[in-house]
């Protein structure tokens, strides 16, 4: 019998290693709220924060690219990596602070990832076209603006002579 491997964990199963057996106790100082000067307080005046919460719905790890509309209607695009979600692969909390108020935000605005269901993608504001809108849109267009030249199947005709 081999006994090379008997650890710790072997000889404190069968009661043979001892452990510490000491109790600590651990006390917490009272904590009191933070307060600022007034200084401090003009510098923070004008900030605004907000708590979004990501979850990945697919189990595909993809980076986080959000589109943030302000209320004065300039946007800013922020691009989270992928490695975000290295912690928790099914949840991400991410915390961002911005100078101006928000009006809405939307999740992968030039569809850069491998998102299927784009209804959850936005928050105030923004729905999603539907494809009847995007057809209407499509079609709206003048022709001369969506093909220029004739299509394949007419060029090979064309040469065929029908």
């Amino acid at each position: 019998m081999d006994t090379s491997l008997r650890d710790f964990y072997w000889r404190y199963a069968r009661g043979i290693e001892k452990y510490d057996s000491t109790q600590y106790e651990v006390k917490i100082p009272a904590t009191t709220p933070e307060t600022f000067s007034d200084s401090e307080k003009t510098n923070l005046e004008n900030l605004h924060a907000y708590e979004l919460t990501f979850s990945n719905k697919g189990g595909l790890v993809m980076p986080i690219i959000i589109e943030w509309t302000y209320k004065d209607g300039t946007k800013e695009v922020d691009r989270i990596p992928a490695q975000v979600w290295r912690a928790n692969e099914n949840k991400v909390i991410k915390t961002f602070i911005k100078n101006k108020e928000v009006e809405s935000v939307k999740l992968d605005p030039y569809r850069e990832t491998a998102d299927i269901d784009e209804n959850n993608n936005t928050w105030h504001g923004i729905p999603a076209p539907s494809k009847f809108t995007v057809f209407k849109q499509r079609a709206a267009a003048p022709r001369a603006q969506q093909q220029t030249g004739p299509n394949p199947m007419q060029k090979a005709q064309e040469k065929k002579g029908f």
